[in-house]
């Protein structure tokens, strides 16, 4: 008995060092994972020091050395299409947009809308907000390059021709709007009062053939 007990005790202990041996295994490949996904999150920054207009969602301003991952990106891929970049880090936000206006204010702005209607999936909307409501999803033309929403952070790369975005044709340019807010029973939920912002100055793009260009001032 005293034999059979030893050796059963003897086949555990080598056991253990197998189970230790997957376990970190596992956690390094969950770190790794989790690293990969980490830097295709901030792929968004990428370009912001020369080729895209790169918006902080504080405030609104500039920035070509983003210090935040909450940004919003403008740039031309060609003659005739224009990229749209739109990301937030927050668990507290489920929709990011940015707003086209001739104005600084919500009415007639064209929305291009990020939405994370629960904890694994995000898209894009497209609408128009002719009030200072909700605005509804309209007609889109927009052609969606990637989506992800991990954690707390989401984003949504999408393009859209020059000739179907209302505003980019504006030869005066246009105020760029930035807001963040909830969703909850299956619709996106007015922004808070410090939920937005607003550029102080128009902005025009530059439907240049290349690799891509900046938005400039008007």
């Amino acid at each position: 008995n005293n034999y059979k007990y030893t050796s059963k005790c003897r086949d555990i202990e080598n056991i253990r060092p197998t189970i230790s041996m997957t376990k970190l295994f596992l956690t390094l490949l969950l770190v790794s994972f989790l690293g990969i996904i980490q830097a295709d999150h901030h792929l968004i920054a990428a370009g912001c020091d020369g080729n895209k207009t790169c918006y902080q969602f504080s405030d609104c301003t500039i920035t070509t050395s983003p210090s935040t991952t909450n940004l919003a990106t403008i740039y031309t891929t060609g003659a005739n299409s224009v990229e749209f970049q739109l990301q937030y880090d927050n668990s507290n936000a489920d929709w990011i947009a940015i707003g086209l206006s001739t104005t600084q204010s919500m009415p007639d702005t064209y929305v291009l809308m990020c939405v994370r209607p629960d904890s694994s999936n995000a898209n894009v909307q497209e609408r128009f907000a002719s009030a200072r409501t909700r605005p509804p999803i309209v007609t889109s033309y927009l052609t969606t390059e990637s989506t992800s929403n991990v954690g707390s952070l989401f984003n949504c790369t999408f393009t859209s021709p020059v000739s179907r975005t209302p505003m980019l044709n504006d030869i005066d340019g246009y105020y760029v709007l930035l807001a963040w807010g909830q969703y909850s029973a299956g619709s996106i939920q007015q922004h808070s009062s410090t939920g937005r912002c607003v550029t102080p100055q128009r902005y025009v793009v530059t439907t240049a053939v290349g690799s891509g260009t900046a938005v400039t001032p008007a």
